[in-house]
């Protein structure tokens, strides 16, 4: 069997992309297709016939692993003559078995993403048969060495209104959970005058939304010598002019200064927004995770921040079962989300990663009680939604409307600036605008809203 490229000479190769796990991925994904359509290839959706498909995996959960692999699987069941590149943090941290993996070609490295274009063009040329698995080519560099920040301006995230604009990559903290440092490598920031660039490039393109990124997104600056503050940074990105918004992906607490609550409150472009990961509100637990803060030191940051920013959207992360939590460390963890203000929860089991530190520990805590700790604090952070959009019916919101219409109810729909998604009647030239809104009618699936003329 051959991939047939050879007379692609009149034709545009179509690359399609599937996109997994964290909002920096998907900046990582419009920067590959930035790069290939200068290389003249023809971007499609990952569901239709291409000659290419990119996976961008990602490895944070087993279930993760899983998905990665099924999104290769599933691009050969559309063409299984496709040329199939893995990249991203599965493929990072699993080059060996990720080349193993049947009908995969390149399996290309996180520090490796900018040469799509050209791995991919080698390949083609080479018209090379499929190989038999375990032969996938790997490009891999260190992405533990020193080494500079290289991004690209993008101009495309494929029927998007928003925009992801990564100002730095990699992590120096050593959470026991985690296998993102290894993915990502040492913690790197982007110059401030080449992120202004990319945003007046994503703003010239028509964005009105852009969310800034990174692995751990405010540490940035403080690899500079002087050093330099993450808040100095999103204060000269509100400077721009037009009509825009900016989000911020999420942030760790210790990051969160008060300058940043004040231009949260105070500049109605900077969304009301935060997502603040938890992962346990119990310090024995947080000190074995080696998360940077104790469970006093992340209450007082979100209750500093939910004072003074009015109907902040907050949200958090936190995984329940770790290794050694006793039922008791469950419930000051329950007992923590229940006295803060929470929008939204993201609550993961633990599974362990090989490779990390915590995986050295047993995974002592019975599957039944992880499951039923999800349970409660899956109901809780239904309660606390509930409650936020109660806190919000009647008032107004600005919406950025999507360009496509919810599929059971046909209506318009975007989210608010605190993330909070609604939908709206409206004709269909008002994708990618920002609109104010009345919020009418809430219920724990939907919130609806009229648009203000």
């Amino acid at each position: 069997m051959h991939h047939s490229f050879s007379n692609h000479t009149e034709m545009r190769p179509k690359v399609g992309f599937a996109t997994l796990g964290c909002r920096t991925n998907q900046n990582d994904t419009a920067e590959m297709q930035t790069l290939l359509e200068q290389e003249g290839f023809e971007i499609v959706s990952p569901e239709e016939r291409a000659d290419v498909y990119v996976i961008n995996t990602c490895t944070v959960t087993a279930r993760s692993d899983h998905h990665s692999r099924l999104a290769a699987k599933k691009s050969l069941s559309i063409n299984e003559n496709a040329l199939v590149v893995f990249t991203g943090c599965y493929a990072q941290l699993n080059p060996e078995e990720a080349s193993r993996l049947k009908g995969l070609d390149i399996v290309l490295g996180n520090a490796n993403k900018l040469e799509v274009a050209r791995v991919i063009r080698e390949r083609m040329e080479a018209d090379q048969p499929l190989k038999s698995p375990g032969s996938a080519q790997v490009y891999m560099d260190n992405i533990q060495a020193r080494r500079r920040f290289r991004t690209i301006p993008v101009t495309r995230f494929q029927g998007r209104t928003k925009a992801f604009v990564k100002v730095q990559t990699g992590c120096e903290e050593k959470c026991s959970f985690c296998t993102v440092v290894r993915a990502r490598g040492r913690s790197l920031s982007d110059s401030r005058e080449n992120i202004l660039n990319n945003i007046r490039q994503t703003l010239a393109a028509g964005f009105k939304e852009i969310t800034l990124t990174g692995i751990n997104l405010g540490t940035w600056g403080m690899d500079f010598t002087p050093r330099e503050t993450f808040s100095s940074l999103v204060r000269d990105v509100l400077r721009q002019a037009g009509d825009y918004r900016v989000r911020l992906s999420s942030i760790n607490p210790m990051e969160i200064d008060d300058a940043l609550i004040a231009m949260m409150r105070d500049d109605p472009r900077l969304c009301p927004h935060l997502h603040i990961p938890l992962q346990s509100g119990n310090d024995e637990i947080l000190r074995r995770m080696r998360r940077n803060y104790d469970s006093r030191q992340y209450r007082e940051v979100v209750e500093r921040a939910a004072s003074r920013i009015p109907n902040l959207g907050l949200g958090a992360d936190i995984i329940v079962g770790f290794p050694g939590e006793t039922q008791e460390q469950f419930e000051n963890t329950r007992r923590m989300v229940e006295d803060l203000p929470f929008a939204y929860l993201h609550v993961f089991s633990y599974s362990p990663r090989k490779g990390t530190e915590a995986y050295d520990h047993a995974d002592d805590v019975p599957k039944s009680a992880k499951k039923e700790r999800h349970r409660i604090l899956t109901d809780l952070a239904q309660e606390k939604c509930l409650a936020f959009r109660r806190g919000l019916l009647n008032t107004t919101a600005t919406v950025l409307v999507e360009y496509h219409r919810d599929p059971s109810t046909r209506l318009l729909r975007g989210y608010t600036e605190h993330y909070l998604p609604v939908q709206l009647e409206g004709e269909d030239t008002l994708g990618n605008h920002l609109v104010q809104v009345k919020l009418k009618e809430v219920d724990d699936q939907r919130v609806y809203g009229c648009r203000l003329s």
